[in-house]
């Protein structure tokens, strides 16, 4: 008869972990292969089927202790180094389902192919230096070689050997005398070098055994290790079985963490990036923990990866459940399963939700019952360790092999009590290797040593359920899944289907009564402090009372919970809300000027909230005397206060500091996830003290108004109490729009289509139609206010929004309808997105501009001049909403207005002067446009400038004035600043009969009263047959347009052009006396039978040089004294008025070269 559980159910003996170096025949074959092995089966025959540039690296896993890396390396060793047929059947057993055909046939047609030899490495290799590295690669594999009979010399041997042959003779010449064997072939070091140069393979084989029988080991340089291994790999294909090295490093941790692991690393890094080679077949399998590569540098531990095929390799709950079952060997089957089968039917939900996320349910699900008299929560447990935790000394094979555990199998009274292995069991396990990692689970070992005595003291159930809450605790801290959490719901599945399973939660009340483990504000049983210094968390906790946290409002806003939590309460509210939290400050003079910056920032469209909050009865006492005072204050007529009644409390307060001091200590000593429990906690205090005022009272106040409202009800009371008694011009004004309220007419977007229909069309039904069903603002707006024509109708009041938004525009473009000042319309109209109309991008907001701005279609101009129509009034008014929500200004939306005399100019220009009849101006519509016209075009049409007419006869002294009036006006924009200037001209235009038969184009009066001002010009003296030639002067060097020349700017330029006539003649007469003297000369020359020397030196002295003529008039030997004397004269009279180095030689050349007529003229003026 059974008593005790090793009665029915034994444990085997098993190995605690796979170690390659020295496994046993077929070890390997007991490997359970599970997706993640397969992963990595399919990675590594894609490295070493060798097709593929990207894929052909070497392999490196990384997986905890007890994760099976080790047995997984194992197997990729047996696989791709066997011969084939002591792998088939494995293959055949474990890859026979048909979903693995693909990676079956890869396997296998990569073995007809490739096979490779491998050599097992393990942990330090009594590696102390660098130089070590290679003795014992090189060890290793010549001991496997050997260990296969394989025989193997290499060109690195004998170069090596010559290479320390050189650097130490005095030990070779040492062993050769000492050796007779050595000594026969090679006498001396010079003799030895050169045999081993020839490869002579028998000088080299007695080398050796000297060197063995010394004692001696002769290292391979780090440098030539890489081709020794590659002619390793050579001579290995020579002999036709193998294709290339497998280089299996087990333990590898150990080499990576030593004091040399980075060097070391680099060493093997470089032969890993030759083993990348498409010429090359070997490869390493390292075998290591996740953490190896922790004491890298980021970039450097990047860059280590990249060179292998890094394979994370998981203990997966699948394969760790199938594994520990066959620690488990039933000697009583019938009462085995009678118990199994019992215990699993009350635990069928918990079997599943274990099984749920594996690829298999049922099969797990049935390896997890297997474990029984494991409990199902234990096994899960167990698993996380071994993943999260685990370590070399501490694996989940061990747990079941411990002494607690063999107790328990050994213990009559579990079994007769029906007991299972549960949590507590696995904390007794686990509790040395916490102690020894008191930077991850110093926290959960001394909240055990310091309550354990109190807990045992209350019996072994309450011991039980709290080492289970330290041990989800312990593993929660690294794991951090939802399963591992300390709720209670998981803390009750510990022990689901025991005997205390109904006294858990009055022991975890006991816990959080007595402060053992409190239970937090999330419903944890999460343990609160840390084995950090209390003195340091002291010194934090004062430091944030009176620092970061002095003030209620300063606590409120950690974490952005609260202002979330108020955001989605205003969800409903039609208006938008700028908010903000406020408490007692260090004064009420400073509290005051942070709501008046406030004030000022927010949103001058919004809905100004200011939230008081305090962390007392006492506090809220006082807040609510500052608030009744403030809300007086001209400042703060915008702002609406809300004084919440509900306190945080002092208590929550000194909570909340400790969860922060503890988050703060904990991030300076880089315990990041125990500093993200702690602001967790903090945040759900905040969000629970939110919750508590939404379910309290606020008290708000409004100018000389207040009430009571419920935290529930905020979005509401702004909606219909409070909105409109801010915005009494906005929209919430109109009674209908509170009555037919919804969010998505108030639905924030630039709505160009809206407006465009409002300024387009002439009806209130065309509007209509033309709206979206989220554009109904604007059918209630017109609805009671204007006609069917968009006209007001007779009853509308001047409190209706629409009609004081349009006062209010109208009131200011008044201001500029008169004086053709240029404004920024977005600028001058900023107030109606401020209260009492706080208009904004919408439906609603962006039709009444578009209403109050029809009356000024076509009436208001750009800087350009030209009329701002319907459609050019949709983007302005999308642009100034746009600008207006951006908080910036906009050159677009500069516009003027042109005054009534500038219009009726305008109009007149256009009769008189048939403007729109020229080509391109049909549309002139305004003042620019008409200037632009009468300059370019039309001055141009009839090849004079306006002026002309002002010379005829026929033309009076009125029409002269008008005429300078004109002029004065399309050429001088600055006119329009000129009210008595306009005024005449509109009214000349406008009466003035006769300037039209001035402007008759059968009197050709414009050429008439040109060449009659040109021709009465004093000192130009123009003849009419040089008419022609001196207009054509003019268009050559006159700037501008011929609308633009004016009377000064002619007779300058005719002056030039006389001046140019003399000095053209005087030229021609200089060079023609030139002539005729330089041929007088040359005829006396030869009448006297001289040479032309003289002639030459003469020529050279008057004649062209550089295009110049030097010319007769100006020298001495024909200009009498009396004309000699004038020139100096009239030079000292110009020359000092000269004001650029242009005129200077200008007035120069006149002095010197001009004919007596002209020097007349210049004496004459100067």
């Amino acid at each position: 008869m059974a008593t005790k559980y090793n009665d029915i159910v034994t444990l085997r003996s098993m190995k605690p972990a796979y170690n390659i170096k020295y496994e046993g025949p077929d070890d390997w074959k007991s490997f359970i292969a599970n997706d993640q092995f397969n992963d990595l089966l399919r990675k590594t025959i894609s490295a070493v089927r060798n097709n593929d540039a990207d894929n052909h690296k070497p392999i490196w896993i990384a997986g905890t202790y007890g994760s099976g890396k080790s047995h997984a390396g194992a197997v990729l060793k047996h696989l791709l180094c066997d011969s084939i047929d002591k792998i088939t059947e494995y293959v055949d057993e474990e890859y026979h389902d048909s979903k693995y055909d693909l990676l079956r046939n890869s396997l296998m047609n990569l073995r007809h192919d490739t096979r490779l030899f491998p050599v097992n490495l393990y942990g330090q290799q009594d590696i102390a230096h660098e130089a070590d590295l290679s003795l014992q690669l090189q060890k290793e594999v010549k001991n496997a070689l050997k260990k296969e009979g394989i025989s193997i010399t290499v060109q690195t041997d004998f170069d090596n050997y010559i290479q320390h042959i050189e650097n130490e003779p005095a030990f070779w010449e040492m062993l050769i005398q000492n050796n007779d064997e050595l000594r026969s072939v090679a006498p001396s070091t010079d003799k030895l070098k050169s045999r081993l140069r020839s490869c002579d393979t028998e000088v080299l084989d007695r080398m050796r055994m000297a060197l063995r029988n010394g004692g001696y080991s002769i290292p391979l340089q780090t440098a030539n290790l890489q081709n020794w291994l590659f002619e390793v790999q050579g001579e290995l294909r020579k002999q036709g079985t193998y294709k290339g090295l497998l280089i299996i490093w087990d333990e590898f941790t150990d080499i990576v963490r030593s004091d040399i692991g980075v060097q070391l690393l680099k060493i093997l890094q470089n032969i890993a990036e030759a083993m990348m080679s498409p010429e090359n077949d070997s490869y390493f399998l390292f075998l290591s923990h996740p953490s190896a590569l922790n004491s890298l540098k980021e970039a450097e531990r990047t860059q280590t990866m990249g060179r292998y095929h890094y394979v994370t390799y998981n203990m997966e709950t699948v394969s760790a459940f199938r594994i520990m079952s066959k620690k488990f060997k039933v000697e009583d089957r019938e009462k085995y399963e009678l118990h199994r089968q019992y215990f699993c039917s009350i635990l069928d939900e918990l079997l599943t939700e274990f099984s749920s996320s594996s690829t298999d349910p049922s099969q797990t699900k049935a390896d997890l019952s297997n474990l029984f008299p494991l409990h199902p929560a234990t096994a899960n447990l167990a698993t996380y360790f071994a993943r999260e935790a685990g370590s070399s000394s501490r694996s989940v094979f061990e747990f079941l092999a411990c002494n607690e555990v063999k107790a328990f199998f050994d213990d009559e009274e579990t079994y007769a009590n029906k007991e299972t292995i549960t949590s507590d069991y696995l904390w007794d396990y686990v509790q040395e290797y916490f102690e020894s990692d008191s930077v991850r689970f110093g926290a959960v070992t001394e909240k055990f040593n310091s309550n354990h005595v109190t807990v045992e003291a209350q019996g072994n159930e309450y011991l039980a359920v709290f080492k289970g809450v330290l041990l989800l605790n312990a593993l929660n801290n690294i794991a951090n899944e939802s399963s591992v959490t300390p709720s209670e719901e998981n803390i009750l599945k510990l022990f689901e289907g025991t005997m205390l399973y109904d006294n858990v939660p009055a022991i975890l009340a006991y816990f959080n009564e007595k402060g053992i483990i409190q239970r937090q504000p999330d419903g944890n049983y999460s343990i609160l402090y840390t084995a950090l210094p209390s003195n340091e968390i002291q010194g934090i906790k004062d430091d944030l009372r009176k620092t970061t946290y002095l003030y209620t409002d300063e606590v409120i806003v950690y974490g952005g919970v609260a202002n979330a939590m108020i955001d989605r309460w205003l969800l409903k509210a039609t208006r938008q809300v700028s908010f903000k939290f406020f408490s007692l400050s260090s004064n009420e003079y400073v509290l005051l000027n942070k709501l008046e910056n406030f004030s000022r920032t927010a949103l001058s469209y919004s809905v100004v909230l200011a939230i008081f909050v305090g962390r007392t009865k006492q506090e809220l006492i006082e807040l609510q005397a500052i608030v009744e005072k403030a809300v007086k204050d001209e400042r703060f007529l915008k702002i609406c206060f809300f004084v919440v009644q509900t306190p945080m409390d002092e208590k929550k307060y000194e909570r909340f500091i400790e969860y922060q001091a503890n988050a703060t200590c904990a991030q300076k000593h880089g315990l990041a996830d125990q500093k993200e429990t702690y602001s967790k906690n903090s945040e759900e205090m905040i969000s629970n003290w939110m919750s508590e005022i939404r379910s309290g009272s606020i008290t708000w106040y409004l100018h000389s108004e207040q009430g009571v409202i419920s935290g529930s009800k905020i979005a509401s009371a702004l909606n219909t109490n409070i909105a409109p008694k801010i915005f009494t011009a906005g929209l919430e004004s109109l009674m209908l729009i509170q009555m037919r309220n919804s969010n998505t007419y108030w639905k924030k977007a630039s709505v160009k289509a809206t407006v465009d229909s409002v300024l387009s069309y002439n009806t209130k039904q065309e509007v209509y139609d033309k709206l979206v069903p989220q554009a109904k603002h604007v059918e209630y707006l017109f609805q009671d206010s204007l006609d069917d024509n968009l006209e007001w109708k007779q009853d509308v009041g001047d409190e209706h929004p629409l009609k004081k938004v349009s006062n209010y525009i109208d009131s200011v473009l008044k201001r500029y309808r008169t004086n053709n000042q240029v404004f920024n319309l977005g600028e001058k109209l900023l107030d109606l997105t401020k209260p009492p109309y706080g208009l904004f991008q919408s439906y609603g907001p962006m039709a009444m501009v578009a209403f109050a701005m029809r009356k000024y279609v076509g009436k208001i101009f750009d800087t350009n001049g030209k009329p701002r129509t319907a459609k050019h009034l949709v983007d302005d008014i999308v642009e100034m909403f746009k600008v207006w929500e951006s908080g910036k200004t906009s050159n677009k939306l500069n516009f003027m207005f042109e005054s009534k005399e500038a219009g009726s100019i305008t109009k007149n220009l256009i009769k008189r002067f048939k403007l729109d009849r020229l080509p391109g101006y049909s549309d002139v519509s305004s003042l620019t446009d008409a200037r632009w016209a009468m300059t370019h075009e039309y001055s141009a049409s009839v090849g004079y400038p306006l002026w002309s007419l002002k010379y005829v006869p026929e033309c009076s002294d009125e029409n002269r004035e008008l005429i300078d009036g004109i002029i004065k006006v399309i050429t001088d924009s600055e006119s329009v600043k000129n009210p008595q200037l306009m005024s005449r001209v509109a009214e000349g235009l406008k009466n003035n009969i006769d300037l039209g038969n001035l402007l008759l184009e059968s009197a050709n009066n414009f050429e008439k009263g040109f060449k009659n001002y040109v021709m009465g010009l004093e000192y130009i003296n123009m003849t009419e047959p040089e008419f022609a030639e001196a207009k054509a002067f003019l268009g050559g060097h006159l700037e501008g347009t011929i609308g633009l020349w004016t009377e000064r700017g002619v007779e300058d330029t005719l002056k030039n052009w006389r001046l140019d006539q003399q000095q053209e003649r005087l030229r021609q007469e200089n060079q023609k006396r030139f002539e005729e003297e330089q041929k007088r000369y040359k005829g006396e020359a030869t009448t006297q039978g001289g040479n032309d020397k003289g002639v030459s030196t003469w020529m050279n002295n008057g004649s062209q040089v550089g295009g110049e003529t030097v010319t007769m008039a100006a020298s001495p030997q024909f200009e009498s004294q009396v004309m000699k004397e004038k020139r100096n004269v009239i030079a000292r009279k110009v020359m000092p008025l000269a004001s650029n180095q242009m005129l200077r030689d200008l007035l120069q050349d006149l002095c010197e070269n001009a004919d007596e007529q002209t020097l007349n003229i210049i004496l004459k003026h100067v």
